[in-house]
Formats: C-alpha cells, sequence, structure tokens
C-alpha cells in the first residue's frame, strides 16, 4: 500500500512538472504545437515510472533517451525554446533523479546501468551545446541534465550508507544482549542452583516438620527461580527477534499460587475474582498480569510491613484488569532499603510493550494501589 502511494505522488509531481513547464515554455517562447509536442512525450514518459521497481535499468534508459529526444526536438525548434524549456521545465530532472535513485536502491550492479549513464552523458552534452555555448544554455543545460541524476545517486548512496551503519549497529547490539546472557547466567544460575540443593537437603535432614516445609518451599521457589532466569536469558539471546510460536505455549502462573505463597510467609493478602480467564488469553497476558501482582506483592512487603493487601482480578471479553492495593504501612521492614527502584518503571514499560496501561500511585489513607489493564491477545 505504501508503494503504490509514492508511486501516486510521483505520478503526480511528474505530470504537474511537465504541464507547468509547457505552459511557462509555451507563454514565453510561443510555439505552442512544439512545445506540447514534447509535454506529450514526457506524459508518456512518466506512465514508466510506475515499472520502476520491475525494471529500473529499462526506465532509466527509457528516461533518458525521452529526455534527450526531446533536447532535440527543442533544439531544432524556434529559437527560445529550447532556453525556456531548460530554464523552467523540472520534469528531466525529476525524472532522471527517480529513475537513479530507483537503479541504486534495487542494488542493479554498474556494468548494467551503462546505457543509463552514456545517455545522460549525450544529454548533457546536448543540453549545454558546447559548439555554441552561452552562459545560459551551459549553465541551464548542466542543471538539466547531469546536476539532477547525480544528486539523486548521491541521496540514494547516502541511504544505503544509513542503513549499513544501522545493520551494524542492530548487530552490535544483539552480542551485547549475547554477552549480558551469558554474563547473567554465570552470576546468577550457579549461586540459584547451590541454594535449591542446600534447601533439598535441609528438607531431607530437618529435625522436625516445619524447617522441613520451609526447606522445601525455598527450594520450590529457587526452582522456580531457575525457570525464570532462564525464560530471561532465552529472550536476551534470541537477540530482539521474535521467537517462533510454539507448539505448545507454557501456561500462565495461576494469581492464586501466588496469593497463597504470599500468605504463607505472613503476609495478609486477599485475592478477589470476577470473571474467568478467556480461553483466547495468551501466554504473554497471563505471565504478564503474574508480575504485575508479583511486583505489587514485593512492594507492599518492603514498603508498606504489615498492611493488609488486596487483589483484585477482574476478567471481560477482551481485556485483563488487575487492581492490587494496600492500607497504611503498620511498621518498617528491613527490606525497605533493598532494590534498584526501577521495579514499577520495568514493569510498566512490560505492560505497554503488549499494548496495555498500568498506573500506580498513592492513595487517600496513606495507602498504595497499582492497576493495570491488560489485552488478552498480548
Amino acid at each position: 500500500m505504501r508503494r503504490v502511494l509514492v508511486d501516486a505522488a510521483v505520478l503526480s509531481l511528474l505530470v504537474a512538472a511537465a504541464v507547468t513547464g509547457g505552459l511557462i515554455t509555451a507563454h514565453i517562447a510561443g510555439s505552442g504545437a512544439l512545445v506540447w509536442a514534447i509535454v506529450g512525450i514526457q506524459l508518456l514518459t512518466s506512465v514508466a515510472i510506475l515499472g520502476r521497481r520491475r525494471w529500473p535499468v529499462g526506465t532509466g534508459v527509457l528516461a533518458a533517451l525521452s529526455a534527450l529526444v526531446q533536447a532535440l526536438i527543442a533544439f531544432a525548434g524556434p529559437p527560445g525554446v529550447a532556453e525556456s524549456l531548460l530554464s523552467v521545465s523540472a520534469w528531466v530532472p525529476l525524472m532522471l533523479s527517480v529513475s537513479v535513485d530507483t537503479i541504486v536502491e534495487r542494488g542493479v550492479p554498474a556494468r548494467r546501468t551503462a546505457w543509463v549513464w552514456i545517455l545522460i552523458g549525450v544529454l548533457t552534452v546536448v543540453s549545454m551545446r558546447p559548439w555554441d555555448p552561452t552562459i545560459g544554455l551551459v549553465v541551464n543545460g548542466l542543471l538539466h541534465s547531469a546536476v539532477a541524476p547525480l544528486f539523486g545517486l548521491y541521496l540514494a548512496a547516502r541511504r544505503r550508507k544509513l542503513q549499513l551503519l544501522e545493520e551494524r549497529a542492530e548487530r552490535a547490539r544483539g552480542e551485547e544482549r549475547t554477552r549480558l546472557a551469558a554474563e547473567l547466567h554465570d552470576l546468577v544460575a550457579h549461586r540459584v542452583t547451590l541454594m535449591t540443593l542446600q534447601a533439598g537437603a535441609l528438607s531431607v535432614s530437618a529435625p522436625d516438620a516445619a524447617t522441613r516445609q520451609a526447606a522445601e518451599e525455598v527450594r520450590d521457589n529457587g526452582a522456580r527461580a531457575l525457570d525464570e532466569l532462564r525464560e530471561l536469558v532465552g529472550v536476551l539471546r534470541r537477540d530482539g527477534r521474535a521467537a517462533a510460536p510454539a507448539l505448545h505455549e507454557p501456561p500462565a502462573p495461576a494469581l492464586a499460587d501466588l496469593v497463597d505463597d504470599a500468605v504463607r510467609v505472613g503476609q495478609a493478602v486477599r485475592l478477589t475474582v470476577d470473571g474467568a480467564p478467556s480461553p483466547e488469553m495468551s501466554g504473554v497476558t497471563g505471565r504478564t498480569a503474574y508480575r504485575v501482582v508479583q511486583e505489587a506483592l514485593t512492594n507492599a512487603r518492603k514498603h508498606a510491613a504489615g498492611a493488609p493487601v488486596r487483589v483484585d482480578a477482574v476478567y471481560r471479553a477482551g481485556e485483563v484488569r488487575i487492581v492490587v492495593r494496600n492500607t497504611r504501612p503498620r511498621g518498617r521492614s528491613a527490606l525497605a532499603a533493598t532494590g534498584a527502584g526501577t521495579g514499577l518503571t520495568g514493569l510498566r514499560e512490560r505492560v505497554e510493550s503488549i499494548g496495555g496501561w498500568l498506573r500506580a500511585g498513592p492513595e487517600e489513607g496513606g495507602g498504595f494501589r497499582i492497576e493495570t489493564v491488560l489485552p488478552v491477545r498480548g
């Protein structure tokens, strides 16, 4: 669709340039029949611009040949026609620059474009008329014939260079992501694995049931952390490219399990659910909702010690709404000074990346509220 619009715009410019140049030239130099014959050649040649991507060399040859024929006809006419046409008509510069730009954009080898440049060279000589030169003919002839395609060549080469620089920058970002993924795995996975193994050993040798249960929960949380770490490392190693769709997308974690884990460690949390998750809800949406509640509960434990927390999950057609609010803190947690303070920022970016929105801020009475709405098909 974008190409169609671009082609329509270019064709419209060519037609406008041909007609405008013809009107001005006919007014200045007279010889209306000769001028409008040249305009007719321009209009017929303009149609070739629609096939320039498929036949870039053919379009370039036709454009240069048409411009050469027009120049010969103009110089064969009454005095003043050629000078006026070279001065006011923008059709030839526009047609040649677009043709050359397309040749460079399509990556046509130089050996295949020889005839285009030969014809442009002949056109330049004819337009400047070095055997009977005047300042006006030399300047206007040069601008009319050679400058425009050379400028088009410069713009196309500059655009290709910028694309190459962008590709190199993207490649460098991909290499950096891979390096970070390796470092992340080396720094964290080893320690978490040791913690999980030690918790498993403690659950076997613990002297009482309470200690065994606590150790088993530590081991289970460590195993979950490893799974999440592997998922994150996988995202980094994909170099920012979309992963191929899995045949069996992993199910989203249940909010009830997350709330139960918080309750087991002594946090006062109540979950209310309105509606049911849609069968069409993507795993990305489910995991994002899980992360929102997880971050909200973590913030409440850190900054609102002892405060009751309420989690509301509302499932509607096409969207999921999550609201997590806590009351005024009843004490100060030792965890309040931990963390980098970027959890909500990263969470908002994650929500917005799938087309949702997130708001977070204090409420009257000293509480705090986090609200998000996520699309079912995130």
